[in-house]
């Protein structure tokens, strides 16, 4: 019986051989960008073997097979049972009104109006008109809640007014 022994070298490039065909291997893109996986049928012996297309694979004379291929959509399903009654809320306001206070800028152009709120209720927004040649410094609730204050400036004597939108306090 001969046997011979593998020199070294050619032990090393099989293994670089291998490693660099599993690099190859490891970049391929199956499956394809939308799901499907291409194969083919060696027509010999039946065998399924996987493809890549994107990298130039062609199944030659082989039968061309591609699988997890998405498919039509289907009908749509059976409504889903009545969901559960849910908590029942807080207490909204009540007693919607809108209040206004106009105002004149002083002989320097500063001025304030406050659009206070009927007694019992809150506001829950507010805001200003002003003429053109005024500037707001300043619109947000009173500090207790009860009303909409603006400052503004620019020109003397221009008019302007806060407005408030109330509702009656909650409870709160």
């Amino acid at each position: 019986m001969n046997r011979k022994l593998v020199r070294p070298g050619a032990t090393c490039l099989i293994a670089l051989a291998a490693v660099l065909a599993g690099a190859t291997i490891a970049n391929a893109t199956i499956p394809d960008a939308d799901g499907t996986v291409n194969g083919c049928v060696k027509s010999g012996n039946g065998q399924l073997y996987v493809i890549d297309p994107s990298v130039g694979q062609t199944c030659k004379k082989d039968a061309a097979l591609g699988w997890n291929k998405p498919g039509a959509g289907g009908p749509q399903g059976l409504a889903g049972p009545q969901g559960f009654t849910g908590a029942q809320g807080a207490a909204g306001g009540s007693g919607y009104e809108t209040m206004r206070d106009q105002e004149t800028a002083d002989g320097s152009g500063s001025g304030s109006a406050e659009a206070d709120c009927s007694s019992g209720k809150v506001a829950v927004a507010g805001g200003y008109e002003l003429s053109s040649s005024l500037v707001p410094l300043h619109s947000a609730p009173t500090s207790d809640g009860s009303g909409w204050v603006v400052d503004v400036t620019g020109t003397p004597n221009a008019v302007f007014a806060a407005y408030a939108v109330c509702v009656t306090n909650g409870g709160s």
